[in-house]
């Protein structure tokens, strides 16, 4: 909730509120992040009629996205082969997380294009012919769409020897590539990609080319990647993925991600569980492993982990 403003599991603010209750508020204290040299406190109250508020060391402050840049949360769980399997905006999701902890300007660009792009197809939508009105959103578009596909290509390009070596690490015998698809034919400016799909775009009714269409490829052997590999390749593949973009946070900016790893073992046997465990002792990151069955903690964990065990029931936790 503190890193992305909201539950990677639920979207509407009141199924994450108790019941009988109008608000939540979480909190947390951060080690020596960012601009701060000491500890300081975050926190985010959400309530019941929609508006959210948000402080860092006791003050409020406007966007949510300040508290997130400031705790950088890499959530796995076992609904995460949508990286493989899902649709291309799981996947920019994933990339974008990594450009937004990296990339200063990139979330201020995002909303710009956001905002333009909404314009844009609301007027392609009713089938406007008054062509002005386009390339006024036009002129607001492109300089951010440009922008942020620089962000990306430059946070990728960076990110290649961390994933190189991760995707090695996991798969040694079956090669696993990952490559940007950025949306757009970026041979060309993007007005003219936008000119030249109007015609098109008027049919749709939609903006048909842009980063909002952007992917990673992940393809092995030659074949999509969601094609091709079994269940557990596909789990993974996005820890090699995940681990990568991870190390490469800590590397450009010398903080640490917290990891929030739900179910590790599923669909993985032993000796890649135990290289997932690996790669997580190796990182130094903070890590919160949660399973239903303590029996599901298995040996590979406790060995090369060494965590400290909680058992929660009933909203009481003990040792």
């Amino acid at each position: 909730m503190l890193s992305q403003g909201k539950s990677f599991r639920k979207t509407q603010k009141k199924s994450v509120i108790a019941d009988a209750q109008d608000n939540l508020t979480i909190s947390a204290l951060l080690s020596c992040v960012g601009q701060f040299d000491a500890d300081v406190r975050v926190g985010i109250s959400k309530f019941s009629n929609g508006k959210t508020l948000a402080k860092i060391a006791n003050e409020k402050i406007g966007r949510v996205s300040e508290v997130a840049s400031l705790l950088p949360v890499c959530v796995i769980e076992p609904n995460s082969t949508e990286v493989i399997e899902g649709s291309p905006s799981v996947r920019r999701q994933v990339l974008d997380w990594g450009v937004f902890h990296v990339e200063h300007s990139f979330i201020g660009q995002w909303r710009i294009f956001s905002n333009a792009l909404r314009q844009r197809n609301a007027l392609l939508k009713h089938r406007t012919s008054d062509t002005s009105q386009l390339k006024y959103w036009d002129a607001i578009l492109c300089p951010a769409a440009e922008e942020i596909t620089r962000a990306r290509l430059r946070y990728f390009e960076d990110l290649e020897n961390e994933l190189a070596g991760s995707l090695a690490f996991f798969f040694d015998t079956t090669p696993v590539t990952v490559t940007v698809d950025n949306g757009w034919d970026i041979t060309s400016s993007f007005v003219e990609c936008l000119e030249s799909n109007l015609d098109k775009d008027r049919r749709y009714g939609y903006t048909s080319v842009g980063p909002h269409k952007a992917d990673l490829s992940i393809m092995t052997c030659g074949h999509m990647a969601k094609d091709f590999l079994s269940r557990g390749q596909k789990k993974l593949s996005v820890y090699a993925l995940r681990l990568a973009q991870v190390e490469h946070y800590q590397r450009v900016t010398g903080n640490k991600v917290t990891l929030l790893l739900d179910d590790l073992p599923s669909e993985l046997d032993k000796a890649n569980c135990k290289k997932v465990c690996q790669q997580i002792k190796r990182l130094g990151c903070q890590v919160f492993i949660t399973s239903i069955d303590s029996s599901d903690l298995n040996n590979m964990i406790t060995e090369v982990l060494s965590p400290k065990v909680f058992h929660v029931e009933h909203g009481v936790m003990t040792p």
